[in-house]
């Protein structure tokens, strides 16, 4: 780590673990805990995976066994990272060639919203099976897809793959974090979560090599080597997953520490697979993903649908996607035997502060980089490897800077006061991604964009850990998909707002900048393929002209992105400040139980920030303590 980067760490654990402040953030003060019921039914996924915890923290081979563990989720996470790095750089050329550039915040919406919806099931039959039965039907799902758009004959079949291997891939990442969460403590928990990404460092120098010379052939091969890599290397890890589950539980049947779960009244398969779907909300999460897909495509179909927004299709489309929202909601809270968002996890503040935090920032994030790609391909004259490259830093700063915030969470045993900090950095980020347009565009402006977005990992990180805090380990997958849905969901009203943005405007910018030499057909065909205008030469004044347009338009997507941004900053000073202490969440810990008064101001502050609804009646009940100790 940086000296620097140290020196960072030392002040913040100064500020929020010395003492007299330190004592303000405690979990006795939780008034919006998520404490299950007196004798909760424990489900078949998280009582065998309790029973590998116990195995790593008492059985004679633990370390060896959270070591299996750890290095079969890293091979995991190593072949996805590979994949994500290669095939997120084919779609603008995959789409180009269907002359549809101009559809991938469609696809991205399409995925968005599938991928948030699904990521509930994936977590319910996690906990309801296990977990390496859940990465078997998730790995399908990935090389159903994989093999739909490698073999795509038009865009509406490779937008259907698109969707299928969105649902495996974040179905892999999903089941990666839970299963982390499963065997670690908090105060561990931030370092190992990032620990898994870091494979992205080396994938990335990989990846620019393999992206070059796949777009130089054919990109199909791109998405159809992984339909061969991934059950291969997954498919092995998998079972042998599996095994050392199986070995956990003989081990604590050895122990006398394995009882059976409560049997489900399961009169048939046919009541089984009944029982099962109401335990995953199906009817609900149907109306929740019909919803958003209804309410938010027609702002990227406006430009391609008959008479743009009076079309009577887009219309109905808004009037029935409303509706269906209200329904969810009302079912939810009144009909739901099972619902996707229970009362104990929907009135607890922390996760909910974590939701509507990282809701904001992926909307900012998704409308300054859905096109960041497209934008940086056109405007500069780089080759293909080197903006493979620029696509991949950010997330390479993601990893680095992840491992950074994990090890700064594990000193401190604090998140909330790194998550500001990322938030300020993504700030700065899009501010200066506005900045950097026109005559003040340069390779260092723009690579520091994607430099400062990356740091912007220290409030994902903090969410993530903040939010699985909160909650017991029964709740814990589903509060992961949950804070992951609404993030999806926030990165797709992102795509909406940004796909609207770009095809409302962009053409006629590019009417307006290019030469009127260039017949109108040729610029329609520069709208839909941004390959077509790559292949130009740089100073003509086609291409020239394309530039000033893509700057014309980036305008509005960086200026709204700056304000959604913002919004997430605010939210984050509300956020709780849980103790990261040695235990799987803050709810069931008995560490920092202690109570007193804030002494300054400035503990007050903090005081109040931390317990908004809380702080008069803890003021109250501190100084009635003093009064009985007189």
């Amino acid at each position: 780590m940086p000296d620097n980067a140290s020196e960072m760490g030392k002040d913040v654990e100064n500020i929020i673990t010395e003492p007299s402040v330190k004592e303000q953030f405690t979990n006795d003060q939780i008034s919006d805990v998520s404490m299950p019921e007196e004798n909760t039914f424990i489900s078949r996924g998280v009582q065998r995976m309790e029973w590998v915890k116990a195995s790593m923290d008492n059985s004679k081979g633990g370390k060896r066994l959270r070591i299996y563990f750890f290095v079969i989720l890293f091979i995991i996470a190593y072949v996805y990272t590979l994949d994500e790095y290669s095939t997120s750089n084919y779609s603008p050329t995959a789409t180009s060639a269907f002359s549809s550039h101009s559809l991938l915040s469609t696809i991205s919406i399409a995925n968005s919203i599938v991928s948030a919806v699904t990521k509930i099931w994936i977590a319910k039959i996690a906990d309801i099976t296990s977990r390496p039965w859940t990465y078997g039907i998730v790995l399908v799902f990935y090389t159903v897809g994989t093999i739909m758009e490698a073999a795509s004959p038009n865009i509406t079949t490779y937008a259907a793959g698109s969707v299928f291997t969105s649902v495996g891939a974040t179905g892999i990442v999903l089941l990666n974090t839970i299963m982390s969460a499963d065997i670690t403590p908090l105060k561990y928990r931030g370092l190992a979560l990032s620990m898994l990404a870091t494979p992205y460092i080396v994938n990335a120098w990989i990846t620019g090599y393999i992206v070059e010379d796949i777009l130089e052939s054919n990109w199909r091969w791109g998405y159809g080597m992984f339909c061969i890599i991934m059950p291969v290397v997954i498919g092995p890890a998998l079972i042998a997953m599996s095994w050392l589950e199986h070995k956990a539980k003989k081990t604590q049947a050895a122990q006398g520490q394995v009882t059976e779960s409560p049997k489900q009244s399961t009169s048939g398969i046919l009541h089984l697979l009944w029982k099962s779907s109401l335990e995953c909300d199906m009817f609900g999460l149907l109306l929740l993903g019909f919803g958003w897909a209804l309410l938010l495509l027609p702002f990227s179909l406006r430009t391609t649908a008959q008479d743009g927004w009076r079309n009577p299709s887009l219309i109905a489309m808004f009037i029935v996607g409303g509706l269906l929202l209200v329904l969810y909601t009302l079912y939810e809270f009144y009909i739901a035997p099972y619902p996707s968002m229970p009362k104990r996890v929907l009135f607890n503040r922390a996760f909910i502060m974590a939701c509507v935090i990282d809701f904001f920032y992926q909307m900012g994030s998704a409308l300054r980089l859905i096109y960041l790609s497209s934008y940086a391909l056109v405007c500069f004259d780089w080759s293909y490897k080197n903006w493979t490259y620029f696509n991949n830093c950010m997330t390479v700063c993601f990893c680095f800077f992840g491992v950074i915030a994990g090890l700064l969470q594990r000193v401190t045993h604090r998140a909330k006061y790194l998550q500001i900090f990322g938030i300020s950095m993504q700030v700065i980020s899009c501010g200066i991604t506005f900045w950097a347009r026109y005559d003040n565009l340069s390779t260092v402006a723009i690579v520091w964009t994607q430099i400062l977005a990356g740091i912007g990992v220290f409030s994902q990180l903090g969410s993530r850990v903040l939010s699985q805090a909160s909650v017991v380990h029964q709740d814990m997958a589903l509060v992961i998909s949950l804070w992951s849905q609404w993030s999806y969901i926030g990165n797709a009203i992102g795509a909406a707002i940004a796909g609207a943005i770009w095809q409302a405007k962009l053409p006629q910018a590019l009417r307006a900048r290019i030469p009127s030499s260039v017949p109108d057909e040729e610029v329609t065909m520069l709208f839909e393929s941004v390959i077509a205008i790559y292949q130009l030469p740089f100073e003509s004044e086609a291409r020239q002209g394309a530039r000033l347009a893509y700057f014309d338009v980036t305008y509005y997507l960086f200026a709204i992105a700056i304000g959604v941004t913002c919004i997430s900053f605010v939210f984050s000073l509300f956020q709780k400040n849980y103790y990261l202490g040695d235990d799987q969440n803050a709810m069931e810990s008995n560490e920092e139980t202690c109570d007193s008064e804030p002494k300054n101001a400035f503990q007050k502050l903090l005081r109040f920030l931390d317990e908004p609804l809380e702080y008069r009646n803890h003021s109250k009940r501190s100084v009635k303590a003093n009064e009985d100790q007189k």
